[in-house]
């Protein structure tokens, strides 16, 4: 059975799920970088297009069956983003070779590389444990990473912590 034929309403279901996928990634990580303009602008020009398909003098006045799998989508990624469910998945994840890493960091630690599935720019080791940054430079000019601290609260001298899961913390450091 084939949901259309319709190879602009397949080009469009695409770019909806392109979409979504991308604001999935970017939920992913603390803090919100730069990249969430470009993902309002796209947005924005899937919002016109879906428009423009129901204008006045399209001649269609109720949506095609296809569209409800955009609507699926974005209704989906909605909820998802909103429950956070994109940051604890990928940090569920990551867990492992985050803390696997934080338990034997040094001070002469090694920057930018992969744990898990967050690329690390830095990893600074901290009295209570190590703080990994994995967003710089976002819209409000600050980093944001994650502190693994397994006896108690990190000193807020280094930043400002939130708790985030067990011995983990979600770690701003900024204005």
């Amino acid at each position: 059975m084939r949901l259309t034929r319709n190879r602009s309403a397949l080009l469009f279901i695409g770019a909806v799920g392109l979409g979504s996928l991308l604001t999935l990634v970017e939920a992913s990580i603390p803090g919100l970088s730069y990249w969430v303009l470009a993902l309002a602008v796209y947005w924005l020009a899937l919002v016109i297009a879906w428009a423009w398909t129901f204008r006045p003098d399209s001649g269609r006045r109720t949506p095609a069956r296809w569209m409800f799998v955009p609507l699926a989508l974005v209704l989906g990624t909605g909820l998802l983003v909103t429950v956070d469910a994109p940051l604890h998945a990928r940090f569920a994840l990551s867990e492992p070779s985050l803390e696997r890493y934080a338990r034997s960091v040094r001070s002469d630690y090694v920057s930018e590389r992969w744990w898990g599935l967050y690329r690390v720019d830095h990893v600074e080791k901290i009295p209570e444990g190590a703080r990994f940054m994995v967003t710089s430079l976002t819209m409000d000019w600050k980093s944001y990473g994650f502190a693994y601290s397994p006896d108690r609260a990190p000193d807020p001298e280094g930043g400002s912590y939130e708790h985030f899961k067990g011995p983990w913390y979600i770690w701003t450091d900024g204005p």
